[in-house]
């Protein structure tokens, strides 16, 4: 069995080509989405009230209300850069109507705009290109019976924002929407990982005809596959099949970790499913420091990566930060953001809220913050640094 050997790049490498992406304008982007509003009337211009939401959320407030407040306190200035008129400050229901009246799929399309820039730099730095496609249901916005509160996100790996999102609905299951979400994608070069739900026959056609790749987990919903690959990794390797392998550890929160591949490309060819060339049995062992206590998961996966680009640690951590998407997103916006406690409901009102804070965390993680918390606490203290931000540095 042969181990791989490849050339990695450290973290400190990542960090430095990510800290070099030049983040363009934000605003620019909103300024032709439709207003629904009459002019007559009309107290504050809608790319105003957007720069009042945004800004409010990068300042660590998780309600509607809350930010209507934190603007109203604001100094006369600071109300003035963002485009708000004398004496005047937006309403809780003012923003309530603008997250019930907007349209979601507009401002989703302005936000990728926004990230293709950024998506086109990325392409550039030599990293591997990784996109994790997830879903997520707004728990605050589903308890109170609103629709189109479960999502489909397409997440990047490197810089763990979001590229693209649909809603799903609630007749319907994820599966029916990987395929507008891959449409919304750029995949060529690209590596898309996904849970065994998503492990289906067509998704992996549409990836390799969009000139992408693929690295699907495989459970019992893949009855066959599943049994094929089992059986490939309780033979003995054949005469010619060469099998790769790769360890990572890690420690935290009280537990040891380690994580094992064994890939093989014994299998090309022999099993019907679009543009296999590797199979992998990944093992997974917790430790727990405390008392000793050692768990072990076994599960299976397929790739379109040949050997030659897809090695057993590149493959290894790429699953492993497919479930990153958990916690540097889905926690993140839940916690942090406010995501689960909120209470907008009205309409789609959910989606544009999703969206606005996916573009808070953007900003954040293209700003250089790891930490979003202690980022947050930074931007309630310097209200003007949330407007750097954004991209607002005069006044309007």
């Amino acid at each position: 069995m042969a181990k791989h050997t490849v050339p990695r790049w450290g973290l400190s490498d990542k960090r430095k080509k990510l800290r070099e992406l030049q983040v363009p304008p934000l605003l620019g982007v909103f300024e032709h989405l439709s207003d629904w509003r009459k002019a007559h009337g009309k107290v504050y211009r809608l790319i105003a009230l957007l720069t009042v939401m945004l800004a409010g959320l990068l300042c660590g407030k998780k309600t509607v209300k809350a930010i209507a407040r934190w603007c109203g306190a604001l100094p006369f200035l600071t109300r003035a850069k963002m485009g708000l008129p004398l004496e005047r400050s937006p309403s809780a229901k003012t923003l309530d109507r603008l997250l019930a009246k907007l349209d979601p799929d507009a401002l989703e399309a302005a936000i990728r705009r926004w990230l293709a820039a950024v998506n086109e730099q990325l392409a550039q730095t030599g990293l591997p290109l990784r996109i994790a496609i997830d879903g997520k249901a707004v728990r605050g916005a589903a308890k109170r019976g609103a629709a189109c509160v479960h999502l489909l996100a397409a997440v990047c790996h490197e810089l763990q924002i979001v590229w693209a999102q649909v809603p799903v609905e609630s007749k319907t299951n994820e599966i029916t929407q990987v395929l507008p979400l891959l449409n919304l994608l750029c995949l060529e070069g690209r590596l898309v990982t996904m849970d065994a739900l998503l492990t289906q026959r067509e998704i992996a056609q549409a990836i390799i005809d969009r000139q992408g790749d693929y690295l699907m987990v495989v459970k019992r919903n893949q009855p066959q596959l599943r049994q094929d690959i089992a059986m490939c990794f309780e033979s003995e390797p054949l005469p010619e099949e060469v099998r790769g392998t790769a360890t990572m550890l890690s420690k935290g929160h009280g537990r040891l970790e380690t994580r094992e591949i064994v890939t093989s490309a014994a299998l090309k060819g022999f099993i019907d499913w679009p543009g296999a060339e590797q199979v992998m049995q990944i093992t997974r062992t917790v430790i727990c420091l405390k008392t000793g206590e050692a768990t072990t998961k076994q599960v299976y996966a397929i790739t379109s990566l040949p050997p030659e680009r897809g090695s057993p640690h590149l493959l290894l951590e790429a699953n492993r930060d497919h479930w990153t998407i958990e916690n540097s997103v889905h926690w993140v916006r839940d916690v942090q953001l406010g995501e689960d406690a909120c209470a907008v409901h009205k309409d789609r009102a959910p989606q544009v809220l999703v969206a606005l804070r996916n573009v808070v965390l953007a900003l954040l993680r293209l700003a250089g913050h790891e930490n979003i918390a202690a980022a947050i606490d930074l931007y309630s203290a310097q209200p003007e640094r949330a407007l750097c931000t954004i991209g607002i540095t005069t006044g309007t």
